[in-house]
């Protein structure tokens, strides 16, 4: 038996010393800079992904090795410009890479969803049909949904800050309030409640977890397996989430004279030819759920933070907002387009503190694919990591620094080199977010309805929030504390 254990342990070794000199000076990918471990293996990559931290680490390494790293055997990170279009536009006569397809575990018996559909024809003819959902006009419609929900925030708040509030969760409140409004036609009385409705609370965990195995589907490709490990009370979010879904889609599909709304510029397309049948629009609606309202909250609250912790900013916005209006209810989706600072304010809170910090990763064509200048090897991932990109120094001037003025038409002189296309928060191409209006619509009256109305400050337990914050996909946020005053009008 000794004799069996120690050949086994030795084929062993010469098999996993082969396979490492392989993929290290062999393997097409081994051009490449990177760390030896992370071009040996994905398992670097999924232990920062289950600690959260994958961004802030692989930003380390464009930090040592430059603008393209190896972060897997067989994955690229990116963070030029040029690689955005690349990876992600159409470029004329050439394909459209396909999305990874275990990024994110999913089960195998759902349907195709305008987030997920792997196919560019049928992507192609869901987008054609929800983008009447988003156009400039249907904004205009909606903006009375919207603004009352955000006055309705406005109000509330008075009522409670006699003591500090958690803005973290206000600001949940309100979007997920706003995106229940425009998806169902009635919202969830998040801001009425003070709490967060329990289907909201449960699509956090959801999301995170299929992240995280997505990423492990890809360590060890058994998904069914994986699902089955899964935790009970993951599965029952997924049902209960489902069923919610449904519950809120039929009844808003049933009433004969809704507002305008998603589901009023989507629904006469619904089982007709070329358009989408009942189960793509439950699928989507579930991803408009998390998509439209915690990618915008998380925003929000790293905009709030870093305004409170840069005096100058906060000052500047203030006295924009407080000279252009006279009174809360100016404050519109037309005039929020007019304020330079606040827009410059906004663009750098995309930057730094991104909702989806990681990737959108691609797969190269089996010919090989070019991307910022270097030849990729094909079936090779490929990928613009976003934080990594826009804390670069080889991007920005004082990348962890909160500087609106680098947005600015006339920057001041350190700033006036910075790669400003670097910046894509909704990133570029036929799959770019095609929420992409409504996010910087909200983020605009928000942001300007909190600082017209109130005076405020942090407190001194939320300095340093954004320190250490974990990313499961999306960034987990405790508790924001700040103390809100209204300013009498």
């Amino acid at each position: 038996m000794s004799s069996y254990l120690i050949l086994t342990l030795t084929a062993l070794v010469i098999f996993l010393g082969t396979f490492s000199v392989y993929r290290l000076y062999l393997h097409p990918n081994s051009k490449f800079p990177g760390p030896k471990l992370w071009a040996i293996s994905r398992v670097p990559m999924a232990y920062n992904l289950a600690r959260g931290r994958l961004p802030y680490r692989i930003a380390e390494l464009h930090d040592k090795y430059g603008p393209v790293v190896r972060v897997a055997p067989n994955d690229l990170s990116f963070i030029t410009a040029e690689a955005w279009n690349d990876i992600y536009g159409k470029p004329v006569g050439r394909p459209q890479l396909a999305k990874d397809p275990v990024a994110f575990l999913r089960n195998p018996n759902d349907y195709a969803d305008l987030l997920f559909e792997p196919d560019p024809t049928e992507h192609g003819r869901m987008r054609r049909n929800f983008s009447h959902a988003f156009s400039e006009k249907s904004l205009r419609d909606q903006e009375p949904i919207i603004g009352s929900n955000i006055e309705k925030m406005v109000t509330r708040i008075r009522e409670v800050c006699k003591d500090p509030i958690d803005i973290t969760a206000w600001l949940n409140y309100v979007t997920f309030d706003i995106i229940g409004d425009l998806t169902f036609g009635d919202n969830f009385q998040c801001l009425d409640s003070g709490n967060l409705h329990p289907w909201v609370s449960n699509l956090f965990t959801w999301v995170a977890t299929i992240g995280v195995l997505g990423m492990f589907q890809s360590v060890l490709p058994v998904a069914h397996l994986l699902l089955r490990m899964a935790p009970k009370s993951m599965r029952d979010s997924e049902k209960y989430h489902r069923a919610m879904t449904k519950e809120r889609l039929d009844k808003r599909l049933a009433n004969p004279n809704p507002r305008p709304d998603f589901m009023s510029a989507v629904q006469r397309f619904v089982d007709r030819p070329y358009g989408l049948t009942y189960m793509e629009v439950f699928q989507t609606c579930s991803i408009f759920m998390v998509g439209g309202s915690e990618t915008t909250a998380t925003t929000l609250t790293g905009m709030v933070y870093y305004i409170l912790r840069t005096p100058r900013v906060y000052n500047l916005l203030v006295e924009e907002l407080r000279s252009t209006f006279k009174d809360s209810s100016e404050i519109n989706m037309a005039n929020s387009g007019k304020l330079n600072y606040t827009i410059a304010v906004v663009n750098e809170g995309m930057r730094i503190l991104h909702p989806l910090p990681g990737n959108l990763r691609r797969v190269t064509p089996p010919e090989g694919w070019v991307v910022a200048g270097w030849k990729v090897p094909g079936n090779t991932l490929v990928a613009v990591d976003s934080y990594a990109a826009y804390h670069s120094r080889s991007n920005f001037h004082n990348p962890k620094e909160f500087v609106p003025e680098r947005w600015m038409s006339d920057p001041p002189a350190p700033y006036k080199n910075d790669k400003l296309k670097v910046l894509q928060p909704f990133s570029v191409g036929p799959r770019n977010c095609i929420g992409k209006n409504l996010a910087l619509m909200e983020m605009r009256l928000i942001l300007a309805k909190i600082f017209f109305n109130f005076d405020v400050e942090i407190m001194p337990e939320s300095v340093g929030y954004v320190e250490g914050l974990k990313v499961y996909t999306f960034i987990k946020r405790p508790p924001f504390m700040i103390k809100m005053t209204p300013v009498a009008v």
